[in-house]
């Protein structure tokens, strides 16, 4: 079985939506009065059917055709305004609409391949929202302490491992394997990730034109410390006014 088609199959069983997430977006479109959503790496449409929820509309774009599957199914006969479509963040192009709220978060920036690119991203990120919401591991952290693995998560069904090989380029080769006990089958994939520091974001989000309004380590909200497992942060277009 091919590794992504099997991940999209399961993803929702090993990544499910959590209660600190959960309150942590609906705060955010509610302090920020948003009413429409690009969410962009947006998977099988977790986030953004949970913010249609909320009344807003969102658009959920994702490289795999298989999430954006999984996405539409989800989203039938979900009743909110939630619509799914293949997009590359590289590439907006074909997304006419702009939207007044941008998500990238489950470490998808980290799929860019170099700092110009990231710059690139961001700054095409400006041109479809005024308040932008972005989420990556804590590079920072895995880069000094040289994490090589992260917990493992277990389920009824199967076992998924996450490894990290640090390469001589500077990028990281992020492997993932999942087991099924009850047929031991066993598939798994590799993805090279461009570690973003805090510093690189920010630097990346400034020079667009973007203004940093939140900084947090986690979705419960605690302060970032070079410690915390995530980078979150909140910002606006400069020429938003509060």
């Amino acid at each position: 079985m091919d590794f992504y088609r099997s991940l999209s199959e399961h993803y929702d069983e090993i990544f499910p939506l959590k209660e600190p997430l959960k309150s942590f977006l609906a705060d955010y479109v509610t302090q920020e009065k948003l009413k429409s959503i690009l969410d962009i790496g947006c998977g099988t449409g977790t986030f953004a059917l949970e913010i249609s929820r909320m009344g807003l509309k969102v658009l959920g774009v994702d490289l795999s055709d298989e999430m954006i599957g999984i996405s539409k199914k989800k989203a039938q006969g979900f009743g909110g305004d939630a619509s799914f479509a293949v997009a590359d963040m590289r590439d907006l192009s074909t997304i006419e609409t702009e939207f007044e709220g941008v998500l990238c978060l489950g470490n998808t920036l980290a799929h860019v391949s170099s700092e110009s690119e990231l710059n690139y991203v961001i700054a095409e990120f400006l041109k479809k929202g005024t308040h932008l919401l972005v989420q990556t591991v804590n590079y920072d952290r895995m880069l000094a302490a040289r994490i090589r693995e992260f917990p493992v998560i277990k389920t009824s069904h199967l076992t998924f491992y996450r490894f990290y090989d640090y390469r001589p380029d500077g990028k990281i080769d992020f492997s993932m394997k999942i087991e099924f006990p009850d047929t031991k089958e066993v598939v798994s994939g590799v993805n090279i990730l461009f570690p973003i520091t805090s510093a690189v974001l920010k630097k990346a989000l400034l020079e667009a034109g973007w203004e940093i309004s939140g900084v947090w380590g986690n979705y419960e909200k605690a302060p970032w410390t070079e410690n915390s497992p995530a980078t979150i942060i909140a910002a606006k277009h400069k020429l938003v006014k509060e």
